[in-house]
């Protein structure tokens, strides 16, 4: 299951502020949960921006489309079924950094095999799963025909996911679609009706775990098992040593004794066979060479800590630091790939923070190409945000959000995002989103004419600013109050 990217390859560039090449950072760049930075400065409280929609000429808000694109029903399966047995995964495989145009034909095979490995996964009753025979029975003989009928075979896919629906919804108590989802997924991708079972591609492998719905009593067994072998494997020593020596020569900006280190880090993990340290090891080399700018190491070193993770929270930040490049650079396909994969990942591990980082940086993407479908992003990574009651979360999709919002001309809805980005960002310390949140509200007001509330917003957001390191930010609204005054 994976995005339906065919005709989507780079979304228009825009230079922000003036700045462009590899390393430009979106202004709420700092805020990325997966890199919080402590900033400093006494924790402060501010009531937000009070009433301050009511300010703005009237605008009649585009109606948003609804349309899902293939990773939100993936991500949106993860999500339901989370903390169950059941978890779909797409298979890991290293991305081909020099073809982004990859053939993402699905056959019709697969489709079936995967369904059926669905129905077994969750345990499926067999009163149940004689009516999902039946269904699958009319799909085979519709693709032994020479021309067989897509309709019909969706058709019956739907009514077959119904079933296992239902069972699933029964089972955990709480409405279900995640097998229909996966369902219009798959049929968002280009399907080869021609029955062929040796024609496999990986990019949509569906991997079960052995925990099923049916065994969901042996979840607490599996999870102390887990705890045991983890403390049983303990780390050599000496390998330990190596590690966390180059970490402290990349942390004092000492990049080539650090890579000289790790290089040796690395023969030593590979005769001990450790993957998962080579998997670490490799993500910081990628770390090193992404902060430097040789960006053809960094994507080749961040693939080969994928080719040796063995934990999915290397996998989120591997897949998240691909995903930065591409985006940094637009190249749309490659960017979208890999933020899905370590939401994807990062929703089997119920990382809510992880998962809504990814999802609103999807939402930036889809903005900057003037498509609606951007709400749908962040509206689910608002609800998980919502779920995670961080603070600091809810503040990074409301600043984003809001600053979509003023992008596609809906100042209202835009004023009362960047409300709630303040009112969030006051319960942490976090003076610069603050200060932003303020700097683009009094921004909109500016362009709505309605300049002393622009001034009022202004006042409030220097005080923050005043709080921070950034002299530029803090120059920016000095200069503004001046013109105002």
């Amino acid at each position: 299951m994976g995005l339906n990217l065919s005709t989507v390859h780079q979304r228009p560039y825009t230079v922000k502020d003036g700045r462009s090449g590899v390393k430009q950072k979106q202004e709420d760049e700092r805020s990325s949960i997966l890199e919080y930075e402590k900033e400093q400065g006494e924790e402060s409280r501010s009531k937000g921006l009070q009433y301050v929609e009511n300010t703005v000429d009237t605008y009649e808000a585009g109606q948003v489309q609804t349309g899902w694109q293939a990773a939100k029903s993936q991500i949106q399966a993860q999500q339901m079924m989370n903390g169950s047995a059941y978890a779909v995964k797409r298979e890991n495989e290293p991305v081909n950094t020099n073809n982004f145009n990859n053939n993402t034909d699905i056959n019709i095979a697969q489709v079936i095999k995967d369904f059926r490995n669905t129905a077994i996964a969750i345990g499926t009753p067999p009163e149940l799963q004689e009516e999902v025979d039946g269904y699958l029975e009319l799909i085979y003989s519709q693709i032994k025909k020479e021309n067989p009928n897509p309709k019909l075979i969706k058709s019956n896919f739907k009514n077959a996911s119904t079933i296992l629906d239902g069972y699933i919804s029964q089972t955990l108590e709480k409405e279900s679609k995640v097998v229909e989802n996966w369902v219009d997924a798959i049929f968002l991708q280009r399907i080869d009706f021609k029955y062929d079972e040796d024609n496999v591609n990986p990019k949509f492998l569906v991997k079960f775990p052995e925990k099923t719905l049916a065994s969901k009593e042996t979840e607490e067994t599996a999870e102390t098992t887990e705890t045991t072998k983890a403390e049983v494997h303990e780390i050599d020593p000496e390998l330990k040593s190596m590690f966390m020596d180059s970490k402290k020569l990349a942390k004092a900006n000492k990049p080539k004794e650090a890579l000289l280190n790790y290089q040796k880090a690395l023969l030593k993990a590979d005769e001990l066979g450790e993957n998962s340290i080579k998997s670490k090891i490799y993500f910081e080399v990628g770390n090193i060479y992404n902060e430097y700018d040789y960006i053809p190491q960094a994507l080749t070193s961040y693939n080969k800590s994928l080719e040796n993770a063995t934990e999915n929270a290397v996998k989120i930040k591997a897949h998240y630091s691909m995903a930065k490049i591409y985006d940094e650079v637009n190249e749309i396909s490659p960017a979208l790939d890999h933020y899905y994969s370590s939401a994807a990942y990062a929703g089997e591990e119920n990382n809510l923070e992880a998962q809504t980082v990814s999802l609103t940086k999807m939402g930036n993407i889809y903005t900057d190409m003037y498509e609606q479908d951007a709400y749908e992003f962040y509206n689910e990574a608002e609800y998980l945000a919502n779920e995670s009651q961080n603070n600091k979360v809810i503040g990074f999709v409301a600043s984003n959000k809001a600053n979509s919002y003023k992008k596609f001309g809906e100042p209202q809805e835009a004023l009362k995002e960047y409300s709630i980005a303040v009112k969030h960002y006051s319960q942490t310390d976090s003076p610069l989103q603050i200060a932003r949140s303020y700097n683009s509200a009094a921004d909109l007001m500016i362009e709505y004419h309605n300049l002393n509330k622009a001034k009022s917003l202004l006042q409030k957001g220097i005080t923050f600013a005043e709080k921070t390191d950034d002299a530029g930010l803090i120059a920016e609204f000095r200069e503004k109050l001046e013109i105002l005054s």
